[in-house]
């Protein structure tokens, strides 16, 4: 199996691309990145400056993808303007050019956060704008499936996500809903492999799907 991964410099992603590698059933991974990766026989690092933009050499690399996992962005971004062409611009932009370019069916895992609003005019107590920017990118890319058949979308909204050897009761935030690193990257290459029945999977379906 081919699959294409996004933010993979990042904290979830660069967990995504370990469990992705070490996956037989994976094959061929096409890495959508700023920056050069550390090589491996599995993968193709494709370096990509503008992710609105893809030339024909990216859609050569990624024709054959079957499955994307999207980690691209963070928790919090420096203004609004820069967390809408992020979270919105770039991926509607991917989710369009990979229901162009790849095979079908195609399977699209998005993660979010479980603090993603997607009801747009709910008032809100913290973070109000950029909330509100992540749940219409859920919206939207739902939408984005649900009108083209052969698009499979998948929405993951982990709470905290803890890395390896953090324990809750270490933690001011310890009461909260959480899920490990290596259980969210796990969550997320499964439903690459094997699908699922849901759109949306909250933090405590994450914690139950291995």
């Amino acid at each position: 199996m081919k699959v294409i991964l996004t933010g993979s410099t990042g904290f979830i992603g660069r967990e995504v691309l370990s469990q992705c590698l070490a996956h037989p059933v994976i094959t061929s991974i096409v890495a959508l990145t700023r920056r050069e990766l550390p090589a491996h026989e599995k993968l193709k690092v494709t370096l990509i400056e503008d992710f609105t933009t893809y030339p024909d050499s990216i859609r050569n690399d990624i024709r054959d993808a079957e499955a994307c996992i999207w980690t691209l962005g963070k928790a919090h971004m420096p203004n609004n303007d820069i967390a809408r062409q992020v979270s919105l611009d770039y991926t509607l932009t991917a989710a369009q050019v990979f229901q162009e370019t790849c095979q079908k069916p195609f399977r699209f895992i998005y993660c979010s956060g479980a603090a993603a609003e997607r009801d747009q005019t709910k008032p809100l107590w913290f973070m109000q704008e950029y909330r509100r920017i992540r749940g219409q990118v859920e919206n939207e890319l739902l939408g984005f499936a649900g009108d083209h058949p052969g698009f499979e979308a998948h929405v993951m909204r982990p709470a905290m996500v803890l890395a390896p050897g953090m324990r809750l009761h270490s933690l001011v935030f310890g009461l909260g809903p959480s899920v490990m690193l290596d259980d969210l990257a796990g969550a997320m290459v499964e439903l690459v492999l094997k699908g699922g029945k849901k759109n949306i999977w909250e933090n405590a379906d994450l914690n139950r799907v291995r």
